[in-house]
């Protein structure tokens, strides 16, 4: 499995701010055999107010170091959770 060595702050949305949301986006990502990211989608329904595109920008910038099989490095698909609370 993928192990998480960078990912970003996370840009709460302006508009989910001012109304004192919070959500929680969960978001599938396929690693490459380099660690970087090379698709990111979300997961079930759209939770709206801007969590959703800040969510997928945060998992697409995220770094790993690529999950491995039998010594070889492979992709892989995981998914991780970005939570929002203000």
């Amino acid at each position: 499995m993928p192990k998480n060595v960078y990912r970003p702050a996370t840009r709460y949305p302006t508009a989910a701010r001012r109304m004192n949301r919070s959500a929680e986006v969960t978001v599938r990502v396929l690693v490459d055999e380099k660690g970087r990211v090379e698709k990111a989608e979300r997961v079930g329904a759209a939770v709206g107010m801007g969590f959703d595109d800040a969510a997928l920008e945060v998992a697409r910038l995220c770094a790993y170091n690529p999950a491995t099989k039998d010594g070889v490095r492979v992709k892989m698909w995981i998914s991780m959770k970005v939570t929002f609370v203000p």
